[in-house]
């Protein structure tokens, strides 16, 4: 195979994976997707409101945990029909005393010690059976909840085919810099791209801030899952039902602190892509994986694009000629480009684009190391607190 057409591979994988997936996911959203029955604005009876169990994995939280749990408990929502338990992850600090507020539909649980997310959330679902026709919310202790938040998350149970919801995150990036831009930029193309996944049924994720599933539905997390909020409802698709996106269900947050911080996020992310597939060997399957198309398009790809990307580099160095050698320059010149972007974020936020280039960059740095990540360590010890 010649350089040149190894070249045009490379760059032709990356273009699908970044630009032709997601054009042809909004394409066909709009000419055959749909939308489960409950999932437009008609408010519901009150009396139809299923109860609800809110969940919070929390460890060192003891700083703000209440707070957290007093905003929970003052959404929009019937007062006798929402519980919020708290599972104290093996904290060291008085998260468990913080968190019980003196409210009786508050319930605190303790782990004897720092076991992980993925363990809070199945001690958080232990008695799962009998919560009834109700459902359970997932949220951080990081974020807040927008108003009316837990009631559209809700709205759409009332189709039975739906079974899980995934609500939406919103980054304020009010005093943000350029990498905050640039991030800003690519989570609302993600965020498109995931409600256009979400009308052709093919939503496999949902945000770790807000999210909801029917409890018969839950399907308990290995130890060390990182990606709990891609394990529960790629097993909600395995299992026939719908995921959708509750555009409206807002969960607020802030950037990450620096640059270095939201790397270190992505890097954890995208090492458990990794570990999802080691544990979840069918999403490689496209007659069991009923969502193989998206999912191998928008997850699996991502990780090897920075892959391609080095071996165009190399192959238009090879090829020979004057096109390939300008091509080559060019791609030297954008990744200097965009890693000045990230080095001099004052300098990027007066140049239109820069900060979108950095990001781009900064992500498929993080792919690139996310594969040897994986095998050399436990994608979960990746992850500091923030």
């Amino acid at each position: 195979m010649s350089a040149a057409l190894v070249f045009w591979l490379c760059i032709g994988l990356t273009a699908y994976a970044y630009a032709g997936y997601p054009l042809l996911a909004a394409a066909l959203a709009r000419w055959i997707g749909r939308s489960p029955a409950g999932s437009a604005h008609e408010p519901m009876a009150e009396d139809c409101w299923p109860s609800l169990t809110v969940v919070v994995a929390a460890h060192n939280e003891e700083q703000r945990i209440a707070r957290r749990v007093r905003d929970i408990l003052r959404q929009d929502y019937p007062g006798d029909r929402i519980r919020v338990r708290v599972v104290d992850d093996g904290s060291t600090d008085a998260t468990a005393l913080a968190a019980a507020i003196g409210d009786a539909r508050v319930c605190v649980q303790s782990l004897p010690r720092h076991l992980g997310k993925a363990a809070a959330l199945n001690a958080g679902m232990a008695d799962r059976d009998e919560m009834g026709g109700g459902l359970v919310v997932f949220t951080d202790a990081r974020q807040r909840f927008a108003p009316g938040a837990l009631r559209h998350l809700v709205a759409p149970f009332a189709d039975a085919s739906v079974g899980a919801v995934s609500g939406e995150l919103v980054i304020q990036r009010e005093g943000a810099g350029a990498g905050a831009e640039g991030l800003g930029l690519y989570w609302r193309m993600e965020k498109a791209l995931r409600f256009h996944e979400a009308r052709l049924g093919w939503l496999h994720g949902v945000s770790g801030a807000i999210h909801a599933i029917r409890p018969a539905l839950f399907q308990p997390l290995p130890p060390g899952t990182v990606l709990d909020d891609m394990w529960l409802p790629l097993h909600v698709r395995l299992h026939g039902h719908r995921v959708w996106m509750a555009r409206r269900a807002l969960a607020l947050d802030t950037p990450s602190a620096d640059a270095r911080e939201e790397f270190a996020r992505k890097l954890r992310t995208l090492a458990g892509n990794w570990q999802l597939l080691a544990r979840m060997p069918v999403l490689m399957h496209p007659l069991r994986n009923p969502v193989f198309l998206a999912w191998f398009s928008h997850k699996f790809l991502r990780l090897l694009v920075p892959w391609a990307l080095l071996v165009a580099l190399v192959a238009s160095a090879v090829a020979g000629g004057a096109l390939y050698r300008s091509l080559f320059a060019l791609q030297v010149l954008g990744y200097l480009w965009a890693a000045i972007g990230l080095r001099l974020p004052a300098l990027a936020a007066r140049v239109p684009l820069l900060p979108a280039a950095g990001t781009f960059l900064m992500l498929n740095l993080a792919a690139l190391l996310a594969l040897p990540a994986f095998v050399a360590w436990q994608p979960s010890q990746l992850w500091k607190r923030h």
